[in-house]
């Protein structure tokens, strides 16, 4: 018998009471907010076969995978919860990074980066979520689990920028420049759109995406962007994303996951439309 959580997933077509009971003790068990208490029991009351495959398919990229698997996850709700301003899930992820060994600062890391996208109103539905407790926020239990050869790396972000000045410098373009063409091959049209039409923001933003991820492994950055380019349907925003992940580590098996995680959760199979244009060739040329 093949069981999750409680469910027995080899009997689609019958749940009992019994199965049902076990599930939610076990979403309780961890005393979060009552979100994922009150959405299983709708899937499991109201339609029991797809709670059990929901469930089984959720076992590929979170519990029970494993912690690596979870933490994963979880750094990219972050984001995906900032964007959409569901502060119940931020609150969420926020305990469920910090149980598995990720400390109050390291989570807000995530934030100043998810902020780039999110804007003041991500940061107020974070404050709404959490701010009321985190001077209280407690240490993790335990150290964050990440793939192998993940690691801090905020030297890895620095195109060296002159920050004595907000104008952007030639050596600030030629630094921005050989940065992207050394990293992932070719300077985006996005950034030649920003040095050409407003530099000085250009530079400005750079600097605040050089700074945010400082303890936590750098290619998380690459990872909350696949997560967001997927949402976005942004094909130029998956390849750059890819690339960033291939130069600082990611595997062919990640990038995968980065993006049918978000998949399942937030676009459904049309999510894939733009990781098949962007990332299949890449990702047939891997090595």
């Amino acid at each position: 018998m093949t069981r999750s959580e409680g469910l027995d997933l080899n009997n689609l077509d019958e749940t009992t009471t019994e199965e049902v009971d076990d599930a939610l003790i076990h979403v309780w068990s961890w005393r979060g907010p009552l979100y994922e208490m009150y959405a299983t029991s709708l899937q499991l009351d109201y339609a029991p076969d797809f709670g059990k495959i929901s469930r089984w398919a959720s076992d590929i990229f979170g519990r029970p995978a494993g912690e690596r698997a979870v933490v994963l996850q979880s750094c990219q709700n972050i984001h995906s919860y900032m964007m959409l301003g569901w502060e119940t899930g931020i609150r969420n992820e926020f305990e469920t990074l910090r149980r598995n060994g990720m400390s109050k600062e390291q989570v807000l890391e995530l934030v100043m980066f998810s902020q780039l996208y999110a804007g003041m109103r991500g940061l107020g539905h974070v404050y709404h979520a959490v701010g009321d407790f985190l001077p209280m926020f407690g240490p993790p239990p335990q150290e964050a689990l990440f793939p192998e050869g993940w690691a801090p790396d905020p030297d890895a972000f620095k195109a060296g920028l002159d920050l004595s000045t907000r104008e952007l410098t030639p050596s600030d373009a030629d630094g921005i420049t050989e940065w992207y063409e050394k990293t992932i091959g070719y300077l985006p049209n996005s950034i030649a759109f920003g040095l050409k039409r407003n530099p000085k923001f250009l530079k400005l933003n750079r600097a605040r995406w050089e700074r945010t991820l400082k303890t936590v492994p750098k290619q998380l950055a690459p990872y909350l962007m696949l997560r967001h380019h997927t949402i976005t349907q942004s094909v130029e925003g998956l390849k750059e994303s890819a690339l960033l992940g291939k130069a600082w580590g990611l595997t062919p098996d990640l990038t995968v996951r980065a993006v049918t995680n978000t998949a399942m959760y937030f676009t459904g199979f049309e999510g894939l439309y733009a990781a098949y244009e962007a990332l299949d060739p890449i990702l047939e040329n891997w090595d």
